[in-house]
């Protein structure tokens, strides 16, 4: 019986409805004080909230994949996962190699202090920005990398990771929830990769909604253009951090796997690589949220497997899906199936895996050992 699928679900509810009647029937006849009756009380309340709890629990598991099926289930609790590397297209470190058309962040000054208006936690700083391209007033966290304030380090410039956060979540998930800067700096001293500057721009514009990080027609937000030239010409101008694209890269997870593979592939200038974890390549808006008409020349625009097929950009793809999330694998077969260079993507498919952050945090160091072995910028030197 799958775990996600109606009946599994559908005998949960009927066990636990059973439970409550038995309860509420045998009540009375436990209500005389006596230890053996209050201990049959104390049990049967205690089932009882444990058949709603694991009610729950199946209802949100089905809705948001967490654990894809029982094997799924019993590698979270044994920690054992079964995965295949697969890779399309040209070599990652080509793919990220030299220049690309387009609109890119110029070099900016060799700035020597924080710009204002932020509030510091440490060295986590927010910052709220308006895009001048957009139009957007945005929310952006910044984690600065360490050292970054030192006098030492007054000429030294640093990479840039931007991240997307999954959907609903804020732009400090990276951050806090996935410890993206402990892992980073793990990697830093395994000598993997080079501190980064982390900027995590706010993607739900309005607050709650669901955008799917594109530009929207007349009228709607105009995210791509907020997330990949609004924030990149900012932290430029705002922070000591090189022009060339290969000191540029994305990431995300579930939704925001979407946006940073997105973000990359359009905007191969800019960006010379994403890591997507759990992503997928054509937009999955809510029924709520309809930005643009199907068939519309934008509903083409954001079609990344035709765009692998028809005019692949030189960008580097690090890749997490698994068979059974069908949230990221049917796009994910079809990038990889489309993929030729100057693309490149590199894939670690999963045999039994859903959609969740213990997941994604177990592949946080791969991906960025990846990421400072492809890309020139976020190599470490000695």
């Amino acid at each position: 019986m799958s775990l996600i699928g109606w009946p599994f679900l559908t005998l949960v509810v009927a066990v636990t409805v059973a439970a409550f009647v038995v309860a509420v029937v045998l009540w009375p006849a436990m209500s005389r004080r006596s230890a053996g009756n209050i201990a049959a009380r104390i049990g049967t309340l205690t089932l009882v909230s444990g058949l709603v709890l694991i009610t729950a629990a199946t209802q949100l598991n089905a809705q948001f994949l967490f654990f894809a099926d029982w094997s799924d289930l019993q590698g979270a609790l044994n920690g054992t996962v079964t995965k295949t590397a697969l890779s399309g297209g040209a070599r990652a470190a080509e793919a990220a190699k030299g220049s690309a058309s387009g609109a890119a962040a110029p070099l900016g000054p060799l700035v020597r202090s924080l710009p204002p208006g932020g509030r510091q936690d440490g060295d986590v700083i927010t910052y709220s920005v308006k895009g001048p391209l957009s139009g957007i007033v945005g929310t952006v966290v910044v984690k600065l990398p360490p050292g970054y304030l030192d006098p030492g380090s007054a000429t030294t410039r640093y990479p840039v990771l931007e991240t997307f956060q999954g959907y609903p979540s804020t732009p400090r998930q990276w951050i806090q929830t996935m410890h993206l800067g402990d892992v980073m700096a793990q990697q830093v001293d395994a000598k993997r990769m080079r501190s980064a500057l982390i900027v995590s721009p706010q993607v739900e514009v309005p607050p709650g909604v669901d955008t799917e990080c594109v530009n929207g027609g007349q009228g709607s937000p105009q995210l791509e253009t907020w997330l990949a030239r609004d924030v990149p010409d900012w932290v430029a101008r705002s922070f000591r951090v090189p022009a060339d694209r290969s000191s540029w890269a994305t990431i995300g997870l579930s939704t925001g796997g979407w946006c940073a593979a997105m973000v990359a592939m359009l905007h191969p200038a800019q960006y010379g690589a994403a890591i997507v974890m759990g992503g997928y390549f054509r937009p999955e808006f809510s029924p709520l949220y309809e930005p643009y008409a199907p068939g519309s020349a934008l509903a083409a625009r954001y079609n990344l497997v035709t765009l692998a097929v028809h005019h692949p950009p030189p960008v580097a793809l690090w890749v997490e899906t698994s068979h059974s999330d069908p949230v990221s694998y049917s796009s994910t077969r079809a990038l990889l199936k489309a993929a030729r260079a100057p693309i490149a993507v590199d894939a670690v498919v999963l045999q039994h895996a859903g959609h969740r952050i213990g997941l994604w945090k177990g592949l946080l160091p791969q991906s960025l050992s990846w990421l400072g072995t492809n890309l020139s910028g976020f190599r470490q030197t000695a």
